[in-house]
C-alpha cells in the first residue's frame, strides 16, 4: 500500500501528462506507469558514467551486437567549455552509428547517441531534447535523463551506471525501476567506484556486473517479449493466475496484494521472472518456494521506495496558504496540529510537511506544536525514515536555504535536524487491516489509491473520513479522487486535490464495520465426511430414536453457560429470547427456571456433584408445568475443560393453583370479605422458590465480591507499576541530564584538544623550520671548513 511506488517527483504537477482520459474519474485512475507515451516498440538504454567512463563505454559497446533492436544513449560528465571527441573514439569500437545529439532528434534502434558538452538532456515522445546546463546546484545530467527516460518509456527503459565519482544516477535508477524497467551497475572493475557504489547502496540496482556481462544481459533482454511488446499484454487466464505467488508474499510479509491493480502486479512479477530467466508463472512459483529471499525481494519490488522532498511544491504551497491558516486559527499552544502521512516510504514527504509548517509558523510567529504520524507497510523504509539521513542529491529538490536551516551536512549526505525529527513519529501500519488513527487534522494519502482496485478504494475512503476531525483536510494525489463519497468530503481545491471533511465520524461507523465481500465467509460448523459403513449409520439412527423417545430432554452447556448441544424436545423449557440471536442458557430459559438452574449450576461446579432440584414451576405455552431439573458436571479428560448436562423431567401431579392465580383469588376474596386459606402445598412451593432466590442472590453477591477483590488487586498492581514507571522516568531524566553534562564536557575537552593540537602543530612546524636552519647552518659550516682546509692544503706559489 504505497503512494511511493510511482516516480513521484516526475508524475505530478501541472506539466505532467494526464494518466487517465476521463476528466472526472470515479476513483483513482492513474492506472499504471507501464503506459508509455510514444509509439516505439523498442527499448532505450541510458548509460551514465563520469571519471573512468570511457574505458567502460568502450567495453560495453564492443561486447554489444549491432542488431539488438535497442537504442543506446550515453550520458558522460563532460567539461562545459571543451569540445568532446567521444563520438570519434566510440565510433571505432562499434559498428553501430554513433551520433552526437541534436535538439529534437528522434531515437532510432541500433544506434548510439552521445550527449554534447554543456547541455542537459531529456527524452519526450521518443525524441531527445537538449536543455541549458543548470547554473545552480550540483550538476546531475544522468539523473536528469534517467528520470525523463522512465517517464517516457515506462517498462522499456533500461538504466546503466558505469565508472564515476559522486552519486549521479541514484535517483534516476530508482525512477526506471519504479516504471518497471531494468537497472545495472558496474562491479569492482570500475576505475572509479563512487557512482556505482552509491547506486548499489540505494537498493535500486537489479544486477551488478562488469561492462561485458552487462552487454550480455542487455542482449538477452532485447530478445525477451517483455521489452518489446505493448503493455499490458493480452495475457491468458493461466498466465495472469499469480494468486499463489501473492499468497507466498502474504504469508512472508503479512501484506495482502489480492485486490491491487492487475497490471501493476503482473508487471512486477514478470520483471522478476525476466531477471531470473524463468519461463512461466509455475516455474517462478517453484523458484520462490526454493528461494525465500526472493519473496522478500519481490515484496520490495512491488513497494519501491521512490519519493522526494517537496514533491509537487505547488500543492504544498496550497496547504500552507489554505489548510494551515484555517486549522491554526485560534488554536491554543497545548493543542498540536496532527498530520497523518499514509505510505510515507522513507520519510521525505513527512519531513517536507514539517519544514513547510515551520516556515508557515515562523511567519506568523506561532508557537503551536505539530505532530506528524508517518506510516508505511515496509519496515525497511520506516527504518530509513527514522534515521533521517539522505544523499546529497536531495539538493535537486531542497533549496539551499532549507538545506542550511533544516539539515546538517555529513560526509555521506545530509541528516535531518533534530528539531524536525522530533516532530515525526514513524510506524509500520497497514491502513486496510490495522485500526486507524483518530482526531487527525490533515491526512496525506497520495498515490496510494491508484494501485488498488475499487473494492479497496471504497474501504479506505470511509476510514480516512473516520480518522479526521470535523473540518479536517484530506490531501490526495493528482490522479486520485474520493469517488462516490461526496457525502463525506467537500472539494476545497480541485487542482491540488484538497478535500474537507463533512459530517461527523458516526456517519461512517457502519461503513467501517462492513465485511469484506471479496473474502469467503467462515463456516460456522466444519462439515465432516459421512461414514461409509451402513451398519454404523443404522446403529446411530437407533440410538437417536431411543434417546428421543425414552431419555428426558436435556442440554449440554459449557462452563460459561453456552449451549453446546440440544437433546430431545426442550421447547417447553427453552425458547429463543427477543433481540440478537444467542445460545446462552440463561437467556433462553423460560420463566420460573432461571434462578433454580443458575444456583444449581454454581453448586454443581463448586462441589463437583450432581445437583437435583424439584418442585419447580415453568410457564410454558400450554400453561404452568411442574418440573424437576438435574445438573450433572462433566469434565473432558483429554483437555482441561468441562461443562454440565442439564436434564428436564416433568412431574405429573394434580394441577394446583399457581402463585399468580392464588394472589388474584386472595385479592378478590378480600374485596368480598371472604377469608381464603392457601393450601400447604402452595406455601411449600413459595418457600422453596424464596430459598432458591436467596441462594442465587447470595452466589451473585459472592461473585461480585470476588470480582471487586480482583479489581482492587489489579488497581494496586497498576498503581505500583505506575509508581515504578515514574521512578524509572525520573532515573532516565537524571541519566539524560548526566549524559548531556558529559556531552558538554566531552565537547569542551574536544575543543581543548583541538587547541592543543593546533599549538603542537605550530610548534612542530617551528621545530622543523629551526631544524632546517640548523641543518643548513651545519652544512654551511662544514662547507666552509672544507673550503678552508682545501685552501690550506693548496701549495702556495713559490713553495
Amino acid at each position: 500500500m504505497r503512494k511511493n511506488v510511482l516516480l513521484q517527483n516526475s508524475r505530478e504537477g501541472d506539466n505532467n501528462r494526464p494518466l487517465s482520459p476521463e476528466p472526472e474519474p470515479a476513483f483513482a485512475t492513474a492506472a499504471d506507469t507501464t503506459e508509455v507515451s510514444n509509439e516505439n516498440t523498442f527499448s532505450i538504454v541510458g548509460v551514465g558514467a563520469s571519471a573512468g567512463g570511457l574505458d567502460a563505454f568502450t567495453q560495453l559497446l564492443k561486447s554489444l551486437p549491432d542488431d539488438t533492436g535497442m537504442a543506446f544513449v550515453l550520458i558522460q560528465h563532460l567539461l562545459p567549455t571543451h569540445p568532446s571527441s567521444l563520438v570519434d573514439i566510440l565510433s571505432r569500437t562499434t559498428s553501430m552509428p554513433v551520433t552526437e545529439v541534436e535538439d529534437g532528434m528522434l531515437v532510432e534502434p541500433n544506434r548510439v547517441y552521445v550527449i554534447p558538452p554543456d547541455r542537459d538532456m531529456i527524452i519526450s515522445h521518443g525524441a531527445l531534447q537538449l536543455l541549458p546546463r543548470a547554473s545552480e546546484g550540483q550538476h546531475l545530467p544522468i539523473d536528469h535523463f534517467f528520470c525523463a527516460l522512465a517517464e517516457d518509456q515506462g517498462h522499456r527503459a533500461i538504466g546503466v551506471v558505469l565508472s564515476g565519482t559522486g552519486n549521479d544516477g541514484m535517483l534516476g535508477l530508482g525512477a526506471i525501476k519504479s516504471a518497471g524497467g531494468f537497472t545495472f551497475a558496474q562491479d569492482s572493475s570500475a576505475q572509479q567506484d563512487g557512482m556505482p557504489r552509491s547506486a548499489i547502496a540505494t537498493g535500486y540496482v537489479d544486477s551488478v556486473l562488469s561492462p561485458r556481462k552487462i552487454a550480455s544481459e542487455i542482449d538477452r533482454l532485447s530478445r525477451h517479449p517483455y521489452t518489446a511488446r505493448e503493455y499490458p499484454p493480452q495475457a491468458s487466464g493461466a498466465e495472469m493466475s499469480f494468486a499463489p505467488i501473492l499468497q507466498l508474499v502474504h504469508n512472508a510479509t503479512g501484506t495482502d496484494f489480492t485486490n491491487y491493480k492487475v497490471n501493476t502486479l503482473y508487471r512486477r512479477i514478470t520483471r522478476r521472472m525476466v531477471l531470473h530467466k524463468t519461463e512461466g508463472i509455475t516455474d517462478y512459483l517453484n523458484f520462490l518456494r526454493e528461494n525465500p529471499e526472493e519473496v522478500a525481494i519481490l515484496y520490495q519490488d512491488i513497494l519501491i521506495n521512490v519519493t522526494s522532498f517537496f514533491r509537487n511544491p505547488e500543492a504544498i504551497e496550497a496547504l500552507k496558504n489554505e489548510a494551515f491558516p484555517k486549522l491554526m486559527n485560534n488554536r491554543s499552544v497545548d493543542n498540536p496540529l496532527r498530520i497523518w502521512t499514509i505510505g510515507c516510504s522513507t520519510g521525505e514527504e513527512a519531513y517536507s510537511l514539517v519544514m513547510a509548517f515551520a516556515e508557515f509558523a515562523g511567519k506568523l510567529k506561532s508557537h503551536a506544536p505539530l505532530q506528524i504520524f508517518a506510516t508505511d507497510v515496509n519496515p525497511s523504509a520506516i527504518e530509513k525514515a527514522r534515521a533521517g539521513i539522505y544523499p546529497k542529491t536531495i539538493a535537486q529538490n531542497v533549496s539551499p536555504e532549507r538545506l542550511q536551516r533544516f539539515f546538517t551536512e555529513t560526509v555521506d549526505g545530509y541528516r535531518i535536524s533534530k528539531s524536525i525529527r522530533d516532530q515525526c513519529v514513524f510506524s509500520c501500519h497497514n491502513v486496510l487491516t490495522d485500526p486507524p488513527l483518530s482526531h487527525i487534522d490533515i491526512i496525506s494519502c497520495r498515490n496510494l489509491l491508484i494501485y488498488m482496485e475499487q473494492v479497496l478504494q471504497q474501504r479506505i475512503i470511509p476510514i480516512l473520513h473516520y480518522a479526521l476531525k470535523p473540518e479536517g483536510w484530506l490531501w490526495l494525489g493528482s490522479s486520485e479522487t474520493i469517488g462516490s463519497y461526496h457525502n463525506l468530503f467537500e472539494m476545497e481545491d480541485n487542482k491540488h486535490k484538497l478535500y474537507v471533511k463533512k459530517g461527523n465520524s458516526s456517519s461512517v461507523v457502519s461503513l467501517l464495520s462492513k465485511p469484506d465481500k471479496t473474502r469467503k465467509p467462515a463456516l460456522l460448523f466444519t462439515p465432516t465426511a459421512r461414514p461409509r459403513e451402513s451398519d454404523v449409520n443404522l446403529q446411530k439412527q437407533a440410538d437417536r430414536v431411543l434417546l428421543t423417545k425414552y431419555a428426558p430432554p436435556s442440554v449440554l452447556i459449557s462452563s460459561d453457560m453456552e449451549i453446546l448441544q440440544f437433546r430431545g424436545d426442550t421447547s417447553p423449557y427453552l425458547t429463543p429470547a427477543p433481540g440478537k440471536a444467542s445460545l446462552n442458557l440463561l437467556k433462553m430459559l423460560r420463566e420460573g427456571l432461571l434462578v433454580a438452574i443458575r444456583a444449581a449450576v454454581i453448586k454443581a461446579g463448586k462441589e463437583k456433584v450432581t445437583v437435583r432440584e424439584k418442585g419447580l414451576r415453568v410457564k410454558s405455552t400450554g400453561g404452568y408445568l411442574d418440573v424437576a431439573i438435574e445438573v450433572i458436571p462433566i469434565k473432558d479428560s483429554q483437555v482441561n475443560a468441562g461443562g454440565f448436562l442439564i436434564l428436564f423431567e416433568d412431574i405429573i401431579t394434580s394441577p394446583p393453583s399457581s402463585v399468580v392465580q392464588l394472589a388474584e383469588i386472595s385479592k378478590a376474596a378480600e374485596n368480598e370479605g371472604v377469608v381464603v386459606h392457601i393450601e400447604p402445598e402452595a406455601t411449600t412451593r413459595l418457600t422453596q422458590e424464596l430459598s432458591n432466590t436467596r441462594e442465587y442472590l447470595q452466589s451473585v453477591i459472592d461473585q461480585q465480591e470476588a470480582v471487586n477483590e480482583e479489581l482492587q488487586s489489579a488497581h494496586e498492581e497498576l498503581q505500583s507499576a505506575n509508581e515504578e514507571l515514574q521512578s524509572t522516568n525520573e532515573e532516565l531524566q537524571s541519566t539524560n541530564e548526566e549524559l548531556e553534562t558529559s556531552k558538554e564536557e566531552i565537547l569542551s575537552n574536544n575543543k581543548e584538544l583541538v587547541r592543543v593540537n593546533d599549538e603542537l602543530n605550530n610548534r612542530n612546524y617551528e621545530m622543523i623550520r629551526i631544524n632546517n636552519d640548523i641543518v643548513n647552518l651545519l652544512g654551511s659550516v662544514q662547507l666552509g671548513i672544507i673550503m678552508v682546509d682545501t685552501q690550506l692544503r693548496r701549495p702556495q706559489p713559490g713553495q
